[in-house]
């Protein structure tokens, strides 16, 4: 979905961008949105789907397939047993340039999964990671390694500075996240995480992935939080440390309809910045029947208090 850039650092953000770019240039610099198979054969990969019915696709690989570093298991027959356990939607196996993905996943996710395997593939140091260093296996390490695949996925897809410019010159709406979604042909989850964080630098937005308030069943953290994701552009950090996404979430609640699909209500809110200067947001939700999807925007800004 999103890149995770709070987990990624600053240098290696650099870098992984400049991985991307040299794929992009090597395609020519491609007009959204990105055909991933082009991809897959400029960078000379082996992809292939997976069924748990059909396991001949591990016969041959079972010996080599590992898991942050370790080697899982031997038996093709014993391989998607682990694989689930381990919440595994696709494997990159970098010994083979072998990319494997689960046929079961749903088709919109397809794209991100795939993107993030192939950027696993691009990044030299992820290569290191999973042939098996063991200083590199430790689940904070293989955390980081995730939120790098997941940027660089991001900056793949959306063409990196292709989508910057285009969610910059147009108003964030649901109607305009829309028209980007189907330019780029991903997900309106990713699409609206990007347009969030690529703001213009001067400008506070925010967005929330989470529960439904009037429908518990959908949406929500797989740890049970009604929070799954809250998204903040560089300004909004800046201005608005404080805010979390259970703030957000409390704000929502006030406003939020019952309708399960397309827009859902709209509200505003005075949020005070690390200043003390007030300002009023203007927050809009959208259900995509899975996930409530929200912005908010800074509508403007409210007069000094005189006390006294």
């Amino acid at each position: 979905m999103g890149n995770d850039e709070g987990d990624v650092g600053e240098q290696e953000a650099a870098d992984i961008r400049a991985q991307v770019a040299r794929v992009l240039r090597d395609l020519g610099d491609p007009e959204p949105p990105l055909n991933l198979d082009l991809v897959i054969e400029q960078l000379k990969l082996d992809f292939k789907y997976y069924s748990s019915i059909d396991l001949s696709t591990f016969d041959e690989i079972a010996h080599r397939i590992k898991v942050a570093g370790k080697l899982i298991i031997r038996e093709p027959g014993r391989i998607i047993d682990v694989i689930r356990k381990a919440k595994l939607n696709a494997l990159w196996l970098p010994d083979g340039r072998k990319i494997l993905m689960d046929e079961s996943v749903p088709t919109p996710k397809q794209r991100h999964i795939s993107a993030h395997e192939i950027v696993h593939s691009i990044i030299p140091w992820h290569k290191t990671f999973l042939l098996g260093d063991n200083e590199l296996t430790i689940p904070y390490c293989q955390a980081i390694i995730e939120a790098e695949a997941n940027y660089g996925a991001s900056q793949l897809l959306f063409l990196q500075g292709r989508f910057v410019g285009d969610a910059r010159d147009c108003e964030l709406t649901w109607k305009n996240i829309q028209a980007l979604k189907d330019r780029y042909k991903n997900t309106l989850t990713t699409t609206l995480w990007h347009a969030v964080e690529e703001r213009d630098s001067d400008a506070p937005v925010l967005g929330l992935i989470s529960r439904h308030p009037r429908h518990p069943t959908i949406g929500g953290s797989s740890d049970g939080a009604n929070v799954k994701h809250f998204i903040r552009s560089r300004a909004f950090k800046r201005f608005f440390p404080h805010v979390t996404g259970d703030d957000v979430y409390a704000i929502v609640r006030g406003y939020m309809s019952f309708a399960k699909r397309g827009p859902c209500g709209e509200g505003t809110h005075l949020l005070v910045d690390a200043n003390g200067d007030r300002w009023e947001f203007t927050l809009k939700s959208f259900c995509n029947s899975y996930d409530l999807l929200t912005f908010g925007t800074i509508k403007r800004r409210m007069p000094v208090l005189l006390v006294g």
